[in-house]
């Protein structure tokens, strides 16, 4: 089937970068001019991050590799989501069944760090959002986003299961009674939506609602099943995907109810419709998915005692329906209801006349799950999994230079299937070699429980036979950083026993099971400001992950990555470039055209030109994928969008 455009590619790429090479030069010239006039402007690199000891340090003195993404650079890159903001963070990759991250069902997307598909937890101001183990990100209007926070290395310690690779913080905005309300409208040839946001005393509200426009295919043609016993055998010819039009509402709530506690509450309903296609060309099965996700968070800050206390409700309802046309008929394809609640109390001490910090908490939580497979599976009733943890930190000062934090964990997970008591020791070191440069290290233990609903799918319901994946991750790094420019370089070695793997039943349903997995790798990042219109940043990695998923040790994920971007801010204008590659990579799921190959390489090309001529007036043109690529984002062979764009405007008032 060909792609359907407005107009032509070729043309639309030349329109493109036409209209960004003149951008670079017109503006370019005054420059100087502007550089000279702002030199006694200061800038910082030095983020303040809360996420990765439990309270603000700044970035050079945290023993832990962090990235912290504004509100700013979110608009400065032209992300539409979390999630694309995160896929060009250096040692990130994803799994994304559709554009910009969106789920089908339980064929949900999600964030990798450092090769491991299943170990990445995400939280909203504090509060995991994960469910089943996945760690969608897509529940939150990007226009509410504060910053992200992304650390790297194991994180289980200060935050239970699920953080073996790293964690990723969402923070909200917090209304300013600035009483502004902002409307906006975007149009493009996939995409459209409204949004409408406003201030009111201490509340804000933010609605937004996307169209999504249909794609006549979202996986790659002429792929055949492959058979890992057997990589001589071909299997049946597997039919691409599609997407049809769909519609994406948002809502998030906030309100400051006094000056410790805060009140949030984001809602999102996803309806989507996927396509399968024959060879032809014809659709001979059509999927009907509708999301519904609620994440209600009340959080407690009492800063003069240094005690947090956070309470949160996460919910999502995930069902699809499917139509086959052969049959001319409905059925159900799957039903999932599931539910956290998760508890965390925690307090701060300063000793040693301030020299020393102790960090201590208390966690409960509680996952439900409740679902339906297919039209044939048992109905699974209130699945219930209880945890209690206690968790201390203690950062001890040695020299003025020269600190050490070391944290423990214990974990007592319950549920219907097993019982299990989790001990999680950390150790790091941070050295500040001079008033820009620090050392550290990071060596902890992490683990992550199966999702409840996998205790189902094994053949003799074998409840024991599926072990949580744990593991240890060892890792140091240097971090260079001025009021101009961040140089960071991390080296990391993980070792993760019994890693969550898929397989599959006789009768074709999937399991899941363990192996192991190992991956060492090393990490290069670099921010710089030049002026006051001018920054750039670039990023490498090179990893070598593995795991046993077929017995002997063998490549799973992405060896190479790099990152770039340069944005142009003057005046009225601000122009923005970024590019990802990643390279090396694993085998292929299925085979291609009959061959047993790798996942091609991707490459993908963003740009973003905003113009705002008031203050109160923006206009935002965002490219996506300029250089047109059949990308495929995972070895499912699943594809970025082609080449696409989104016209925006927004007024304030």
């Amino acid at each position: 089937m060909k792609k359907q455009y407005l107009v032509k590619p070729v043309v639309w790429k030349k329109m493109c970068l036409s209209l960004l090479v003149a951008n670079y030069l017109f503006f370019s010239g005054g420059s100087a001019l502007a550089a000279a006039k702002d030199q006694g402007e200061t800038f910082t690199l030095d983020s303040v991050v809360v996420t990765a000891q439990r309270s603000e340090t700044r970035d050079l003195n945290t023993p832990a590799s962090v990235t912290v993404i504004s509100a700013a650079e979110l608009k400065e890159t032209g992300a539409l989501s979390v999630f694309d903001a995160l896929e060009h963070t250096v040692g990130f990759n994803s799994i994304s069944y559709g554009p910009a991250g969106t789920d089908y069902g339980m064929s949900s997307s999600r964030t990798i760090i450092r090769g491991l598909e299943k170990g990445v937890l995400v939280l909203v101001n504090g509060s995991p959002i994960n469910l089943l183990n996945y760690n969608g990100s897509n529940g939150i209007p990007l226009e509410a986003v504060e910053k992200v926070e992304i650390i790297k290395g194991a994180g289980s310690t200060l935050y239970g299961a699920e953080a073996l690779a790293g964690v990723v913080n969402i923070i909200t905005k917090k209304p300013g009674n600035s009483g502004q309300t902002t409307v906006g409208i975007s149009g493009g040839n996939y995409n459209r939506n409204w949004s409408v946001s406003s201030e009111f005393g201490k509340s804000a509200i933010y609605l937004k609602r996307e169209y999504i426009g249909d794609v006549d295919r979202t996986s790659r043609y002429n792929i055949t099943t492959n058979d890992k016993k057997d990589k001589t055998k071909d299997n049946k010819a597997v039919q691409p995907y599609g997407l049809d039009k769909g519609t994406k509402d948002s809502f998030y709530f906030t309100t400051q109810l006094s000056d410790e506690l805060n009140f949030n509450w984001s809602y999102t309903d996803l309806q989507s419709n996927r396509p399968r296609y024959n060879a032809d060309g014809s659709n001979y099965i059509r999927y009907k998915y509708d999301d519904v996700r609620n994440n209600f968070n009340l959080s407690y800050d009492d800063k003069n005692n240094n005690f947090k206390s956070v309470l949160s409700f996460n919910k999502r309802h995930a069902f699809a329906d499917k139509y086959t046309y052969k049959d001319k008929s409905w059925g159900i394809s799957e039903r999932y209801d599931m539910y956290g609640i998760n508890w965390d109390n925690q307090k701060t001490w300063q000793l040693r006349d301030d020299r020393d910090t102790l960090i201590a908490g208390v966690t409960l939580a509680q996952e439900h799950y409740n679902g339906l497979l297919n039209s044939t599976a048992v109905n699974y009733n209130n699945a219930l999994r209880n945890s209690f943890a206690v968790y201390g930190a203690y950062t001890y000062s040695v020299t003025p230079k020269f600190s050490t934090t070391l944290g423990l964990r214990e974990n007592v997970i319950d549920d219907y299937a097993t019982r299990k008591n989790v001990f999680l020791p950390q150790i790091q070191t941070l050295y500040k070699i001079n008033e820009h440069t620090s050392w550290y290290t990071n060596i902890g233990k992490a683990f992550e429980m199966p999702a409840l609903n996998q205790y189902f799918t094994k053949q003799n319901t074998d409840f024991n036979k599926i072990k949580p994946q744990q593991g240890w991750t060892y890792e140091t790094g240097i971090k260079v950083i001025d009021n101009n420019q961040s140089f960071k370089a991390a080296v990391y070695h993980m070792n993760i026993k019994d890693q969550f793997i898929w397989r599959k039943n006789p009768d074709n349903t999937d399991y899941m099971d363990n192996a192991d997995f190992k991956n060492t790798g090393v990490e290069l990042e670099y921010e710089k400001i030049l002026n006051a219109n001018w920054k750039y940043n670039l990023g490498f990695s090179y990893s070598n992950p593995k795991n046993t998923e077929n017995g002997p040790w063998e490549q799973c994920n992405s060896r190479i990555q790099t990152t770039a971007g340069i944005t142009y801010n003057q005046a009225k204008w601000l122009t923005n470039l970024n590019f990802l590659f990643l390279g090396d990579r694993e085998e292929s799921y299925y085979r291609i055209n009959g061959q047993i190959s790798d996942v091609p390489d991707r490459v993908q090309l963003n740009a973003t030109i905003r113009y705002q001529p008031e203050r109160n007036q923006s206009v935002v043109l965002n490219l996506y994928n300029i250089l047109d690529r059949d990308n495929s984002v995972n070895k499912y062979e699943n594809l970025d969008l082609p080449f696409n764009w989104v016209l925006s405007y927004n007024y304030t008032f």
